[in-house]
């Protein structure tokens, strides 16, 4: 008997050891490897995209691509997004990241990485996109084919004074439902408009006589879609807080602003618009199943696709897995946020609301790329009328560039340029420390036996010192940042004395040395903000 565990050892041993073989042929074998035949140059782009539509739209332009540049081959690698921020920094401290990484100002602890392991593209984007010939944008400057000009937070970042990355599409909010449930409840297939048809949906939803398990919800939750949804109602309701405290007229300062804005006392949570929008996000909870904070983001695609849920507000980024998923026809509209029309359930909120003008997706260069040209090459076809058609077509999400067509189907999610900026979060906007606060305490608010009030103390209790440390964490990245650009910039500066300027060059200057100026005044008032409080404004 005791010849037969060690034999299955002996077999499990030899398994094991043709499998690591195995798995090392491969590795040595891979294109661009040591021992393989493929002699072509490899570059790897990373993202996290996993939903329906753009992993194919990025097989059909590298295809695309791999024709017009056949001594190149393009690897994509998609990462879900659930493990996405550990497995980028592992892989760029390592050195084994892509050379084309995706990366976004969202993402919660990862403010140190592109000054870090990115490298600027300023000097390509003021350059023509040459696969743009022949299209009616030859000739133009590769960052002015865009929508928006690459004027993002995260194409241009302000305190690095550099364009970073390019975009690969537009994207917008909206309301997703099932038209034959919605018949079923009502006889009519049309969507709310407003809130308060949409509060009297939700009335009558729950008033309908059926047993527990067969329960439907109005709207498909999940602790991702809450915040897409919930933290909009609370950002909406403060334009008057964000523009009160608006000292440099940016349409609402960003995200460290407002932390030092509510350390020097400006706002808090008690202000009659906030504590609004805390019933308001209360209000709409209620319309998700219980427990919905609990759930994943598929959880609440599959609760919609299944039939539990009548509704799922979510961006454009699941439109084309919903429409291809769903076993009925989608219907899609905006989605009916309160407005001052509805009277004094929409008291506090301004209109009309711009869904903003910028484009996403946003695409950098790894610093350590071995192969930083073909990397730039291969943007700059994704990038190009050509390219973002393909992605358009394939993808079934919004194109970034312009001159590029937008399929009828698809003009719906075409995003409202026009209205007030909410540029101002008064809940996630300011770090990791207040972020996990919020979501640590959410459940006070959004559970079955929540209130406004318990949440509220429970976040006052600390949000402060969460505040603090997210202000603290951003000056060290500003103090990072400075360092390592202040050397090009008096090299930049000098170079421009001795060779002289023409008046682009000029405008560029004194854009370079005003931002400049600008991350330090505010380095200097937020270390002063931080050491007197409200006491910084006191003589």
């Amino acid at each position: 008997m005791a010849a037969k565990p060690k034999q299955r050892a002996r077999y499990a041993l030899i398994l094991l050891a043709l499998a690591y073989l195995t798995a090392v042929v491969l590795v040595l074998t891979r294109p661009g490897s040591a021992l393989s035949n493929d002699k072509r140059v490899v570059i790897r782009f990373t993202h996290w995209q996993i939903e329906a539509g753009p992993r194919e739209a990025f097989d059909a332009m590298i295809k695309r691509y791999e024709e017009l540049n056949p001594n190149v081959r393009v690897e994509q690698v998609a990462v879900p997004g659930n493990v996405y921020n550990q497995w980028l920094r592992t892989q760029l401290i390592g050195g084994t990241a892509s050379d084309i990484i995706e990366f976004g100002r969202h993402m919660q602890g990862m403010n140190d990485v592109p000054p870090r392991f990115f490298a600027p593209i300023s000097e390509y984007v003021e350059l023509p996109n040459p696969y743009n010939r022949g299209t009616a944008l030859e000739g133009v400057r590769w960052r002015d084919t865009f929508k928006d000009g690459l004027n993002s937070p995260d194409a241009y970042i302000p305190n690095l004074s550099n364009y970073y990355a390019v975009t690969q599409c537009m994207l917008s909010m909206r309301l997703y439902y099932n038209p034959e449930l919605l018949r079923e409840l009502t006889g009519s297939e049309i969507p709310p408009s407003t809130y308060p048809e949409f509060l009297a949906l939700n009335d009558k939803l729950k008033a309908r006589i059926a047993e527990p398990k067969d329960r439907v919800a109005l709207l498909a939750g999940s602790r991702f879609n809450s915040y897409v949804l919930l933290d909009p109602m609370l950002t909406r309701v403060g334009l008057d807080v964000s523009y009160a405290n608006d000292r440099f007229r940016l349409q609402g300062p960003a995200g460290p602003e407002v932390g030092l804005e509510y350390l020097r006392g400006g706002w808090n949570f008690r202000r009659p618009e906030l504590l609004d929008g805390l019933n308001r996000m209360r209000e709409v909870s209620t319309t998700m199943r219980p427990g919905f904070q609990q759930l994943e983001r598929d959880a609440a695609v599959q609760d919609f696709l299944r039939g539990r849920a009548m509704m799922i507000v979510t961006g454009t980024w699941d439109a084309t897995s919903l429409t291809r998923m769903a076993p009925f026809k989608v219907g899609v509209t905006v989605v009916p946020w309160p407005t001052m029309a509805d009277g004094k359930i929409g008291r506090y909120y301004w209109t009309p609301i711009s869904e903003g003008a910028t484009t996403a997706m946003s695409l950098y260069l790894n610093k350590a790329s071995h192969h930083s040209a073909e990397a730039i090459d291969f943007l700059q076809f994704i990038t190009s009328v050509e390219g973002n058609t393909i992605f358009v077509r394939e993808s079934g999400w919004l194109p970034a560039v312009r001159e590029v067509p937008i399929p009828d189907e698809l003009k719906v999610h075409l995003p409202n340029f026009d209205g007030y900026t909410a540029r101002s979060n008064f809940s996630h906007g300011f770090g990791s420390e207040t972020f996990n606060l919020w979501e640590k305490q959410a459940y006070r608010l959004t559970s079955a036996n929540g209130n406004v009030e318990d949440f509220l103390q429970a976040i006052e209790a600390q949000f402060p010192t969460a505040v603090r440390r997210d202000i603290e964490t951003d000056m060290r990245n500003i103090v990072l940042s400075v360092r390592r650009d202040i050397t090009p910039l008096i090299a930049l500066a000098a170079l421009d004395e001795r060779v002289g300027l023409d008046q682009r060059e000029r405008d560029s200057l004194a854009l370079r040395e005003s931002n400049q100026t600008m991350i330090e005044a505010k380095l200097y008032e937020a270390q002063l903000v931080l050491e007197k409080g409200p006491n910084v404004t006191k003589p």
